[in-house]
């Protein structure tokens, strides 16, 4: 239940009930001004019925029945006369025929005097309609209970009003009460409004339908006749009450049953209006209704030839109802048979003053109901625009801010609920300035308390700094001097290792092309390349130490160091190399595999490559081997994939992958273990590739990722047509692109060669 106080909801709407009064709730009225809508819509429909058959109820007399027998017995009597006249000097054939001619002429005579007298008397008793006495009967008595219920409904509305003009205290529940149903008091008051006429209409339809043996058909006619105007009637009847009480309830109630916040925003359930649906249907509304007066009218003045009794027309007659286009009409279809003649209709002239006059009505009475309309329809859009236009105004001549009540559901609601929102916004941008600028002032003040303090401190401290700045540029020079010998020895230990790393032209004595990409991340590097020839072999060798700089380049001078000295000593086979190796390299480190102990050492891919056999053999720790060889057309030539290589199929090309141990040289877990030897034979043009981490795990790309060997290996695959140094070329260019503006990651190092023919 809303629990909101007169006190609370008056501090509310103090803007608004300043400057409106508070207005009276129209309940009642609206249904009265309803229903005389409705029977002004109606009776002159009846009136017409009964002017248009009152000559049917004169007819339909005792007198009227003996002046139309006179007139035939004077037809009759005025047939003998002829007869007798006619009989004189006639011969007896002649005679029989005129008999017969005079007998037939009297019975048409009779038999027209009773089919009209008969026709008269059931038209008098159509004009005796019982079922729109009843039809109105059960009308008004479901008026009076719909009344009733009108009445309870609306009356605590009356009651809220009434008290908040008094200024008097008004309970939770009947706050709770109008708050709830306000909005639906259109709808609500529109169906209690239509009982009466469901219950009227019921009827009429349960007598329509009905198969009752002694029907009247002129009676049943009328009322289904007055049905379909009594139907009409009572839409637009309920259509006036709910536009009349939706435009008070959003126009004149709304801003005092809400509050001044619920007010900014549109407070409707549903949102559907449209300010385009709203103007169509009125212009719907307002064209249709004079349309079906007046073609009602004009429909129910048309007589039909059938109702005068007349079995055939005569020329004067036809030319009556014809005019001009009798003869025409002749030439063109021929003679008109009496059964078309039966179907024509016409309008005579008391009709025509009738039908005048009805239609005057109904005009006179569609034009109050379209005015009001029109006016309801533009009132719901051009007062909402005005209240938001004023307050626009006021905005920008004095600066007033106000809110605007969202009265309607269409795009001036949604306009006005915008104009809020900005109002809002506004407020609080202004509250938030003023709150800044007196805390600013505040701010101000006191820091300028706190600035002239400091000054004194500040001169006091001038002198100091001064002092400290030149200590300070003394130092950096210090500072930049000994940076410069740093320099000047790494690049000297740069100068130192590239003299330790073997020449470039053992390996061009040894093969028709090659390469070498080394791109150490800090001058000097702990990636190194070695090789050797001894014995018409050549040993080939790619380690990346741990750490990189000064550290890895110390650890590379030792690896380079006891590699020339392992090779030099004995005719050791790759796996015996690394194993010697590791055991030279764990003594000199000191290395016992204790916790929290350095885990020093590298990883490497050594090749042994035998020119008088044409043999490869190759060890690894942790590094690979990559070999690609062109494709034949000899399927015995397929290498089978082993456990320790994987063949890898691309085009005219395959990649032999082999896999290396997995430990490093240097202390490990199973430090014991021997390295595993694979020989593999070569044949004239193939290339090897053995390369560090550092290329792989270089990050860059649009989503900063490592390049991975994946991509390394789909590049190898494209440039397998190119020289050796064209390719050195293509892995340059593509990972400097790949880094991009990153720094690099790790030394990069990758040794490329490839097998000539005559090698």
């Amino acid at each position: 239940m809303v629990q909101l106080s007169h006190g609370t909801q008056s501090t509310n709407n103090t803007n608004n009930m300043s400057s409106s009064r508070i207005p009276k709730f129209i309940g009642l009225r609206i249904y009265f001004t309803s229903t005389i809508l409705y029977l002004f819509l109606v009776m002159p429909f009846i009136g017409f019925l009964f002017f248009q058959n009152l000559p049917e109820i004169m007819k339909g007399s005792k007198i009227a029945r003996e002046l139309m027998r006179e007139e035939a017995d004077s037809q009759v009597s005025s047939l003998d006369s002829s007869r007798i006249h006619l009989e004189e000097g006639m011969e007896e054939d002649e005679l029989g025929s005129l008999e017969e001619q005079y007998v037939q002429m009297a019975d048409s005579i009779a038999a027209s005097v009773e089919h009209r007298v008969e026709k008269r008397g059931s038209k008098k008793k159509g004009i005796r309609n019982k079922h729109l006495s009843i039809f109105l009967g059960w009308y008004f008595k479901s008026l009076l209970l719909c009344y009733l219920l009108g009445l309870a409904f609306n009356r605590p509305f009356k009651i809220y009003l009434r008290r908040k003009r008094k200024q008097k205290h008004i309970g939770d529940r009947l706050q709770w009460y109008c708050k709830k149903f306000i909005l639906q008091t259109p709808l609500i008051n529109g169906l209690i409004l239509t009982l009466p006429h469901i219950a009227s209409h019921a009827f009429a339809l349960l007598i329509l339908m009905s198969e009752n043996p002694v029907k009247n058909g002129v009676e049943d006619d009328n009322f289904l006749n007055f049905f379909y105007v009594s139907a009409v009637a009572a839409f637009l009847t309920i259509l006036f009450v709910y536009f009349w009480q939706k435009n008070r309830v959003r126009l004149k109630y709304i801003e005092f049953f809400y509050s001044k916040e619920e007010l900014k925003k549109r407070i409707f359930r549903f949102r559907s209006g449209k300010i385009g649906r709203q103007l169509w249907f009125a212009n719907a509304l307002t064209t249709f209704f004079p349309l079906a007066i007046v073609g009602l009218y004009i429909v129910l003045s048309l007589s039909s030839i059938e109702s005068l009794g007349l079995s055939e027309l005569s020329l004067d007659q036809r030319k009556v109802l014809l005019g001009d286009w009798n003869d025409s009409i002749d030439m063109i279809l021929g003679e008109i048979d009496i059964a078309n003649q039966q179907n024509f209709y016409y309008v005579n002239a008391i009709d025509t003053v009738i039908m005048f006059i009805g239609i005057g009505t109904g005009i006179l009475i569609s034009i109050i109901y379209i005015f009001l309309i029109l006016k309801w329809t533009t009132h719901s859009i051009v007062d909402p625009v005005r209240e938001l236009l004023l307050n626009m105004k006021k905005i920008r001549s004095d600066g007033i801010t106000d809110f605007t009540i969202v009265r309607t559901n269409d795009e001036v609601g949604e306009l006005a609920e915008g104009f809020n929102v900005m109002i809002q916004k506004i407020k609080n941008y202004i509250a938030s300035i003023s709150k800044m600028n007196a805390e600013l002032e505040d701010k101000v003040i006191e820091r300028t308390r706190e600035i002239e303090k400091q000054k004194e401190e500040i001169e006091d401290q001038k002198e100091e700094i001064v002092t400290q700045l030149e200590l300070v540029i003394s130092q950096k020079d210090t500072i930049e001097a000994q940076k410069q010998q740093i320099l000047d020895s790494i690049h000297y230990a740069k100068r130192i290792q590239t003299a330790i790393m073997p020449p470039e032209d053992l390996l061009q004595d040894s093969f028709c092309d090659h390469f070498v990409l080394n791109n150490p991340r800090d001058i000097v590097s702990g990636d190194f390349y070695w090789n050797v020839k001894k014995d018409n072999k050549l040993y080939i060798a790619v380690a990346d130490c741990t750490g990189h700089g000064v550290p890895g380049a110390f650890l590379s001078i030792l690896g380079i160091s006891y590699l020339n000295e392992i090779v030099s000593a004995n005719d050791y086979d790759a796996s015996q190399i690394l194993g010697r190796l590791r055991e030279s390299l764990i003594f000199s480190l000191h290395q016992k595999g204790k916790e929290g102990e350095a885990q020093d050492g590298l990883e490497i891919a050594l090749c042994i490559l035998d020119l008088n056999n044409n043999t490869l053999q190759y060890a690894g720790a942790n590094r690979p081997l990559y070999l690609f060889r062109k494709n034949s057309d000899d399927k015995n030539n397929v290498e089978p994939e082993q456990d320790y290589m994987q063949v890898i199929p691309n085009g005219d090309y395959r990649m032999l992958k082999y896999r290396p141990d997995s430990m490093p040289i240097g202390i490990y877990y199973d430090a014991t273990s021997p390295f595993t030897n694979i020989d593999i034979p070569i044949q004239p043009g193939d290339s090897f590739y053995l390369f560090t981490d550092g290329y792989v795990d270089q990050l860059g790309g649009p989503k900063r990722k490592t390049f991975r060997v994946k991509y390394l290996r789909e590049l190898l695959f494209g440039i397998q047509e190119k020289k050796m140094s064209e390719q050195r070329e293509v892995l340059q260019e593509n990972i400097k692109q790949w880094q991009g503006d990153l720094m690099q990651t790790d030394d990069i190092l990758v040794l490329g060669v490839k097998i000539g023919p005559d090698k």
